[in-house]
């Protein structure tokens, strides 16, 4: 589909998708039969584009103003992998618990498997349980 390097697609999915809030490139970066490992808020597996896209709308009604900023991209063949980190307000609901306004910050790093142009395989891991702590979602532990 296209020449992009596997650091070049993850950095534009990371832009397009997320920072522009572009869900209608999903399926120009991620296979029809792509899957990403572990990238939900209770870890599940997501298969295709379309259950990505839901995801993403659920998070974007969660947080309307999302950012992320890759700190380092490393790459090597059809594989890259970024730190990330994200700036988000929990001011929507679409996670089913209540917006609380409170700002916060978010880390993770990513790894991609690219063919042909789109991911085929992903891997995801984030900090899930600030983000449900943040929510209201899990009380803190003292």
């Amino acid at each position: 589909m296209s020449n992009l390097s596997a650091g070049e697609v993850l950095r534009t999915w990371f832009e397009e998708v997320w920072n522009r809030r572009n869900g209608d490139l999903i399926a120009d970066y991620l296979a029809p039969d792509g899957v990403i490992h572990n990238v939900d808020e209770s870890g599940a597996d997501l298969h295709g584009p379309e259950a990505f896209r839901s995801f993403h709308r659920r998070i974007l009604d969660t947080f309307s103003d999302i950012h992320f900023t890759l700190h380092e991209v490393i790459e090597s063949g059809p594989m890259a992998a970024a730190r990330w980190s994200a700036r988000l307000t929990h001011d929507g609901e679409g996670l089913g618990v209540p917006a609380t306004g409170q700002p916060l910050s978010l880390t993770g790093m990513a790894m991609i498997r690219v063919e042909d142009g789109r991911v085929v395989e992903s891997w995801d891991e984030w900090d899930r349980m600030r983000l449900a702590m943040a929510c209201g979602m899990v009380a803190p532990t003292r």
